[in-house]
C-alpha cells in the first residue's frame, strides 16, 4: 500500500471561462470541485492505477467535510486529522480560448501543537502497513520544515520508500533526509540547485546535484510532455505525445503516480516506468480535474512515448 500525505489539503475548484479578462464579469459553462491538494491528487491517480492507496493528512471545517466526501466518493481509504481551521480552497481558471489557466492558491490554515502530535502518532500506524510514503504539497503556514523533515527520516527507519514532491523552501531541508525519491518540476529544481536549465546538459547536472544533496532518484517535469528521469541506471529522457489538452493541472502528479506504480507497483524497468508516467501525465491533460484521467487512455498513450537512455546517446542507444 502507498501511503500519501497531504498535511495541506484543499477543496479545489476548476472553473472554464472562455475569453476570460480582467474586471469583467463572467460566467463558467463548466466546472469542477474535488478533493484536492498534491498528495490527494497523487493518492486519486494512483486509485486510477489500481494501486492500493490511503490518503493521510489534516482537514477541517466545511471544506475538510467536502475533502472527505470527496475521497469516499473516489472511493479512497483516508485518515484525516479533524483541525480546528477550515481547510483551504484552491480555485484555477481555465480559459480555452487563450488556452491559459490561472491558478489562485489560499495559505491554508494553522494547526495546533496537539494537532501535529495526533497526525504523527497515527502516521506511526499508518506506516505500519505501507510499502511507500509520498509527501506532497505545501506545509501549513505555522510548521515548521524540521517536521517535514523528521516524518521522512522515521519512513526510511522502517526501510520505506519515501517520495518528496514539495516547494523548493521544504524540499531543499527534506533532501538531509535522504528520500528515495524526489519530483520537482523544472523551476522547482532549478530553485533548489542554483542555476538555470537551458540545455539538456543543464538537467542532466541538475539530476546529478539533487542527487548530492541527498535524493535517492530524480524525476523532473518539464512542460509540453517532457521529463528526466534517473534511478540510478543512468539518465532517461521522455517526451509524451501531443495531446488536445483541457488542462493540465495535476498532470505533475499523476506522472508521479505513474511513475511509482510503474517502478513499485509492476516493477518495470526505468524506461517503461517513465513511458506509463508520461502517458497518465499527457491523459490527465485532457481531463478537466487532477487524477481524472482514463487508465486505458493513459496506457495507450504510454504507448507513444519516447524514451531516450541518455547514457547511451553516443550510440544512438534509443529504446
Amino acid at each position: 500500500m502507498i501511503l500519501t500525505v497531504t498535511l495541506n489539503a484543499a477543496v479545489a475548484r476548476t472553473l472554464v471561462v472562455p475569453s476570460l479578462t480582467l474586471g469583467q464579469r463572467h460566467r463558467a459553462p463548466e466546472s469542477i470541485a474535488l478533493a484536492g491538494g498534491k498528495g490527494i491528487n497523487v493518492a486519486r491517480s494512483l486509485r486510477a492505477l489500481g494501486v492500493p492507496v490511503l490518503a493521510a493528512g489534516f482537514a477541517g471545517g466545511r471544506n475538510g467535510d467536502a475533502i472527505r466526501d470527496g475521497l469516499s466518493e473516489a472511493a479512497i481509504p483516508f485518515d484525516l486529522v479533524e483541525i480546528e481551521g477550515l481547510s483551504r480552497t484552491s480555485t484555477a481558471i481555465v480559459d480555452p480560448m487563450a488556452g491559459t489557466q490561472t491558478e489562485i492558491n489560499e495559505y491554508g490554515p494553522e494547526v495546533t501543537p496537539a494537532e501535529t502530535r495526533e497526525f504523527s502518532r497515527r502516521l506511526e500506524h499508518l506506516m505500519e502497513y505501507a510499502t511507500a510514503v509520498v509527501f506532497a504539497g505545501s506545509l501549513p503556514p505555522n510548521v515548521e520544515e524540521s517536521f517535514l523533515v523528521g516524518m521522512v527520516q522515521r519512513a526510511r527507519e522502517r526501510d520505506l520508500f519515501t517520495v518528496v514532491d514539495a516547494p523548493p523552501a521544504t524540499l531543499r531541508p527534506a533532501l538531509k533526509a535522504i528520500p528515495s525519491l524526489v519530483s520537482p518540476n523544472q523551476h522547482e529544481a532549478e530553485s533548489v540547485v542554483g542555476f538555470d536549465f537551458l540545455e539538456q546538459e543543464d538537467f542532466l547536472r541538475g539530476l546529478g546535484r539533487l542527487s548530492e544533496l541527498g535524493a535517492g532518484a530524480v524525476s523532473i517535469t518539464l512542460p509540453e510532455g517532457h521529463s528526466y528521469l534517473d534511478v540510478g541506471e543512468g539518465a532517461i529522457w521522455a517526451l509524451a505525445p501531443t495531446v488536445e489538452a483541457v488542462s493540465t493541472i495535476g498532470s505533475g502528479d499523476a506522472y508521479l503516480a505513474g511513475l511509482l506504480a510503474g517502478l513499485l507497483h509492476r516493477r518495470l524497468s526505468a524506461a517503461d516506468a517513465a513511458r506509463l508516467a508520461a502517458g497518465c501525465a499527457a491523459a490527465n491533460a485532457e481531463t478537466l480535474g487532477a487524477g481524472l484521467f482514463d487508465p486505458r487512455r493513459a496506457e495507450d498513450l504510454a504507448e507513444q512515448v519516447r524514451v531516450e537512455v541518455l547514457s547511451e546517446l553516443s550510440e544512438k542507444g534509443r529504446v
